[in-house]
């Protein structure tokens, strides 16, 4: 990793990760699941219960501060931008290692950076991450729906990043991103783009910690470990795809990605600022300057005329399977549905069976169109190794 010298916690990184291990032994009780208390468990396959309305986990988020929304983006997209974000990332790393560029031009200041960062997205010309905000804003409608019912449509755009985690960071300590305030400032939702597993470092969330009384507990510091023990918390084991939505209020920290059995865990996650909310957010945004701080129906907008516009782009967010628009747009020759093709059978996803060789030949094709994520090892030789 770059130098990172000269963050908000560059001369005390050694001390905040000794309070993370302190934190994780004073809270290593009864620590929940995420989602497990909202899950109806089906006696049967043919009986289908129907999902809580929009207005009961509305307030459920409000009550709890943290909610998980199963499914908002699609697995293969998930995979695609994952990877996509890994290359920009390394990018970066070799910019600044090289001495030209400051880290600040493509991080922000997270906490805690030894082997975790804050990748900063641009959104111009920038179709995985497009693709990815079309299918979580306007193909599933969860989120949205959800936003709209809290904060409503003017809910603007205040964070557009992801969130980097290696084997070896460490658990961060317990904090809430803004101090108490009487409306949430921010809504933030963190989308995993592979699946999490306890290793990896989950996010801990400790609901109902949203509160004024919460804050004032845990900012009284000759009781906060007392508080901190006796509070419950919940673990964001998300598969690829799934997402944590909480209110910047409520308590939570990165979980340490474990040395030996950890993986690179990789969060896409953006925030929206509430219209309601009329003190300061007290942070400062994870967003590149050139991101324009959009309402999320703006936001919508855009993304509808840019897959309208995009005839490929259309294609790629269909989940019709081989015989839908993907098929015919990866024939044609678009290298991104041949892309998003062969992801779909790789993983099994879009009503396609897994067919690793399949993966293989519409990896190729894409990196013979000019698609560099078509040629990195990731989408050809390992899946070649995993054929059965």
């Amino acid at each position: 990793m770059p130098d990172f010298s000269g963050g908000f916690d560059s001369d005390r990184i050694d001390a905040l990760a000794e309070r993370g291990i302190f934190e994780a032994k004073l809270m290593q009780g009864d620590v929940g699941v995420l989602g497990d208390n909202n899950n109806i468990k089906k006696k049967t396959k043919k009986k289908k219960t129907k999902g809580p309305s929009t207005a009961i986990v509305a307030r459920t988020l409000n009550k709890e501060g943290v909610i998980k929304l199963d499914g908002i983006l699609s697995a293969s997209t998930a995979a695609m931008l994952r990877e996509e974000i890994l290359e920009r990332r390394n990018s970066a790393y070799d910019a600044i290692s090289s001495g030209d560029e400051d880290w600040r031009k493509y991080f922000a200041d997270v906490l805690l950076k030894r082997n975790r960062c804050d990748l900063l997205l641009p959104f111009e010309c920038n179709k995985s991450l497009q693709m990815a905000l079309y299918e979580i804003l306007i193909s599933s409608n969860k989120l949205t729906s959800l936003i709209q019912t809290t904060v409503g449509d003017d809910a603007t755009l205040y964070e557009l990043s992801s969130l980097i985690s290696e084997p070896g960071s460490p658990r961060q300590p317990v904090h809430p991103d803004n101090p108490y305030q009487e409306h949430s400032p921010l809504y933030t939702v963190f989308i995993a783009l592979q699946d999490i597993t306890e290793p990896m470092g989950p996010t801990i969330f400790l609901p109902r910690t949203n509160t004024a009384s919460a804050h004032a507990k845990y900012n009284d510091v000759s009781g906060r470990d007392a508080f901190l023990e006796s509070s419950p918390s919940v673990a964001a084991l998300l598969n690829a795809g799934d997402a944590s939505l909480f209110d910047s209020r409520t308590m939570h920290c990165g979980g340490a990605n474990d040395e030996r059995e950890g993986s690179t865990r990789v969060l896409l996650y953006m925030s929206l600022c509430n219209p309601r909310a009329t003190e300061p957010i007290g942070n400062v945004g994870s967003i590149l300057p050139s991101v324009k701080k959009m309402t999320i129906k703006e936001l919508r907008s855009k993304l509808t005329a840019i897959f309208q516009d995009d005839e490929a782009g259309d294609a790629t967010l269909t989940t019709s399977g081989a015989n839908g628009e993907i098929q015919l747009s990866a024939e044609k020759g678009d290298a991104l549905a041949q892309l998003q093709l062969g992801i779909s059978y790789y993983v099994g996803d879009n009503g396609l069976e897994v067919n690793h060789s399949e993966a293989v030949r519409w990896f190729e094709l894409a990196a013979a169109q000019g698609n560099a994520l078509g040629s990195l090892p990731f989408f050809r030789s390992r899946s070649a190794t995993t054929e059965c």
